[in-house]
């Protein structure tokens, strides 16, 4: 969480600083490193940045350090992931984060230089943090957030749920907080549903579904996902984050090569790094630049996976699926596709990103999604080819180890997928809320990003303070937006970000518009 830091921003540098001779070099790249680690120093400060430069010494302490990432990044159009920054005491170390992320045989000429060899520092803690110093980090970061004024716009706790109306602390609030995009957690056939699994089987599992805790439920869900997306098979995961994150490290070893979208959910991040396979990202919805990376890498490897999302949950926008298909097939790749986002909300009968664009879903390998959002539930599933989704469901460690979904959630998100087709309407009422919110908020001149055709809607504010304050002022006037702060998204790309689901009303919908605006206009 960065409190209290202005962002300058660069527009348009991102493409010039490229276009520039060289750009790749460790020189050219410490050059713009520099630049921004010499603009975030203290006033009072006297020394100069070099390479060998320790930042704590120099008074670049963490909002500073934040700071000039921020400005890096909007010079380079990249974002730096949180866990790119572990370990990063010098310039010379966020230079060669920088040349290692950043640049690839798509950018440049010439291979890339080895990085500049430095002495390693030991790190240093302070005397008085025990054994985990992160604890005080996060303590001092929730002061500064009472310092500044501002309330802990983190876990609040609702009281009552019923549609798009909330209590919280007692006050009744429109949340735009639920992915419950078509409102099925409480529909009542659903309901119904995970009440009589519930008589039937009792609360839990109790086992992994491969050692006594599977039941006809889930073996009729898998069936009905499958049927739904359009795959040979699918599979139910006790959890959406696990599958991400235990697939990719059990599928993908010594010898493979993950490549992912920058913008990529943490639990991908997170299998892919647990993996011993090797792994980069490419740019953000860029199939031109991944058909680069693509085209100088395919030959080292055995295997070769393109990880993306049907929907991107901070930015409510979407790749070129058919550009990413033709990509994968020109050069032997696997495509896996994270749905979470997408199933329920995109295309005519909300089967996802594929019916979205009209696109055969066995033209992919995997479709990973989550019954914890469009359909009401908690869970995750993979969906694919008969042959490897059987291998999955026998050998993936977060279905063999874990115990399996719940009775009522399996029968709530079967229930889910039959409403959905009895009840197209949901699917059509939500793409309408979600266009009248859109142009709304554009309407006003609010900064929606790339956002549209998905019920995802950031108004990006600029900074991280700034999103805080603004979505405390919307609540006090009744209305539930959660902000987004760095490192989630860049600094610069701070925001509130709305849910819009197909139980909004358009009274609603206006009027939180008229309150945004309001309150946008009153924090200028």
């Amino acid at each position: 969480m960065a409190v209290g830091i202005e962002t300058v921003g660069i527009a348009g540098s991102s493409l010039q600083e490229r276009g520039r001779p060289a750009a790749h070099t460790t020189d050219a790249i410490t050059r713009v490193v520099v630049e921004e680690l010499e603009r975030s120093l203290p006033p009072s400060a006297t020394a100069r940045i070099t390479r060998n430069t320790v930042l704590a010494e120099v008074g670049i302490d963490a909002p500073r350090f934040l700071d000039a990432l921020s400005r890096i990044e909007g010079r380079y159009g990249m974002r730096f992931h949180d866990s790119w920054l572990h370990g990063i005491r010098t310039c010379a170390d966020l230079v060669d984060c920088v040349a290692a992320r950043m640049f690839d045989a798509a950018d440049r000429d010439a291979p890339p230089e080895p990085p500049a060899s430095r002495p390693r520092v030991a790190r240093d803690v302070p005397v008085d943090a025990g054994p985990f110093p992160e604890c005080q980090a996060l303590e001092d970061r929730l002061d500064g957030l009472v310092k500044a004024g501002l309330d802990n716009p983190f876990l609040l706790a609702n009281e009552r749920v019923r549609g798009r109306s909330a209590t919280i602390a007692g006050r009744d609030v429109i949340s735009f907080t639920s992915f419950d995009y078509l409102g099925l957690a409480g529909h009542p056939d659903v309901t119904r549903a995970a009440k009589e699994a519930i008589d039937r089987f009792g609360c839990s599992a109790s086992a992994s579904r491969m050692v006594g805790g599977n039941n006809t439920i889930l073996d009729e869900l898998d069936a009905a996902l499958a049927d739904f997306i359009g795959t040979e098979r699918a599979v139910v995961f006790p959890c959406g984050y696990g599958t991400n994150a235990s697939v990719f490290n059990h599928l993908f070893g010594a010898g493979d090569l993950i490549l992912y979208d920058e913008l990529a959910h943490n639990s991908i991040m997170q299998g892919a790094t647990a993996s011993q396979a090797g792994k980069r990202p490419f740019r953000h919805n860029d199939h031109v630049q991944l058909d680069g990376l693509l085209r100088d890498l395919r030959g080292k490897y055995r295997r070769v996976v393109v990880a993306i999302e049907g929907v991107y949950s901070m930015d409510g926008d979407y790749p070129d699926l058919p550009r990413f298909i033709e990509v994968k097939k020109r050069h032997d790749a696997l495509l896996y596709v994270d749905e979470a986002h997408s199933i329920g909300t995109m295309g005519p009968e909300g089967r996802g990103i594929c019916d979205f664009f009209g696109v055969d879903a066995r033209e992919g390998d995997l479709w990973m999604g989550t019954i914890s959002k469009a359909l009401g539930a908690q869970g995750g599933y993979l969906a694919g080819p008969e042959r490897l989704i059987r291998y999955l469901g026998f050998t993936t460690p977060a279905f063999v180890f874990s115990t399996a979904c719940s009775p009522p959630n399996a029968a709530a998100a079967l229930e889910s997928v039959r409403v959905i087709r009895r009840e197209p309407w949901r699917v059509t009422r939500l793409r309408e809320r979600s266009e009248l919110f859109l142009k709304l908020a554009r309407d006003a001149g609010l900064d929606t990003g790339g956002s549209g055709d998905t019920p995802v809607i950031p108004v990006i504010v600029g900074s991280s303070t700034r999103a805080i304050l603004v979505s405390q002022l919307l609540m006090e006037r009744g209305i539930n937006a959660r902000p987004i702060l760095y490192p989630a998204v860049r600094e610069s790309g701070a925001r509130v970000r709305f849910f819009l689901t197909c139980e909004h009303t358009e009274e609603q919908i206006v009027h939180t518009l008229e309150e945004l605006a309001d309150v946008m206009a009153a924090t200028a």
